[in-house]
């Protein structure tokens, strides 16, 4: 296998053989092959969200169905949890859809707090149709506990229906969206799915099905309840990205068949915790250690990061800027999806050679 150079924290590399599989000649989406091919593909998602309930696949982008479960799920009010930039989209979702939105914000490289939660929920009046948490923050490199914060949630206020994203963490740290009571947890699959951007996966609990029905105004694109009926008779609402569909089923197969979750969780780990070690004489890891990313990292070098990415860039490599807040003082470095652990040394081996240029 060529070694990759390609190191954004997403869209990340793609193996050849998922490419290829996106060039199967075409099949009409109301027809018996492409039922099939649904089938699999949502039996081998319930494992991967570690659920029993209903999966969907949507032709959008991740940002698409972050909009749909809040058209779908709130009615009036939700309340956001922000780290960083990607979660804070939410809020500018919500804003646009005319919500009232809350925000519990926690510095930039720091985790949400359950106990700071569990204060906001206890110290506001009314009721949360909602409360958003990003699992893993991309912009930042940290990692939520969303099982301690669902829990917050339930306990604090349990009609409240829990969405969560899951964009940079589905296939490469674990997801339980039944053991952690989430309600709608949504994944790009550019990320740690390692395929070309270009659909959304997601898992959609009964409550949240039961909180759509309730709400007449959730538009045509992204109705669950359409997605739900489609999905029980194998097939999705509207004209899908059939190469997409292709490259999906070949690439859970392969997780979870081939590699299987948990040998692919702790190849995640070790090339977080080798990043972490390699670059430490020439770099600081901006975000919490304790919550470190085991898909992106955020870093400072000690040199300027454009400085930095160029000198990679003359070397072949592509890595990440910063983002947000953080732009001009980082910059990132992803390691998931099917990045190969020799992959990761070589460039990190090349990242400190163009460091101390």
């Amino acid at each position: 296998m060529t070694p990759s150079k390609f190191f954004i924290p997403g869209p990340t590399w793609v193996r050849p053989e998922i490419l290829q599989e996106m060039t199967r000649p075409m099949i009409g989406h109301r027809g018996a092959e492409f039922k099939e091919l649904f089938g699999g593909i949502n039996a081998d998602l319930k494992p991967l969200f570690a659920t029993k309930g209903d999966t969907f696949v949507v032709t959008s982008s991740g940002t698409g169905v972050m909009q749909a479960a809040l058209e779908n799920c709130v009615a009036r009010r939700v309340l956001v949890t922000t780290c960083g930039a990607f979660s804070e989209r939410f809020y500018a979702i919500a804003q646009s859809l005319g919500l009232e939105a809350d925000r519990l914000d926690a510095a930039w490289g720091q985790p949400v707090d359950p106990g700071e939660l569990a204060d906001h929920i206890a110290s506001r009046r009314g009721h949360y149709d909602a409360v958003t948490i990003t699992q893993n923050e991309t912009s930042t490199g940290v990692t939520n506990d969303v099982a301690a914060l669902a829990k917050v949630v339930r306990d604090e206020s349990p009609d409240s229906i829990i969405i969560v994203d899951s964009v940079s963490a589905l296939g490469g740290m674990p997801v339980e969206v039944d053991a952690w009571g989430l309600d709608v947890c949504i994944a790009s699959v550019q990320k740690g799915l390692a395929l070309p951007p270009g659909i959304t996966v997601a898992a959609v609990s009964e409550a949240a099905l039961k909180r759509a029905a309730k709400h007449p105004y959730r538009g045509t694109y992204f109705d669950f309840l359409e997605y739900k009926k489609h999905a029980d008779g194998g097939s999705v609402p509207s004209t899908p990205s059939i190469p997409h569909f292709y490259a999906l089923a070949k690439q859970l197969d392969y997780i979870l068949r081939q590699e299987t979750l948990p040998k692919r969780f702790e190849r995640h780990r070790r090339m977080r915790d080798m990043t972490i070690e390699r670059t430490a004489s020439f770099t600081e890891l901006a975000s919490d250690l304790t919550h470190a990313s085991v898909t992106v990292s955020a870093l400072k070098p000690r040199i300027a990061p454009e400085t930095l990415r160029n000198r990679m860039r003359e070397r072949g490599y592509a890595i990440g800027g910063g983002y947000g807040e953080w732009k001009e003082s980082t910059f990132r470095i992803g390691h998931m999806g099917d990045i190969t652990i020799e992959s990761l040394e070589a460039m990190l081996a090349d990242l400190e050679q163009a460091a101390r240029a």
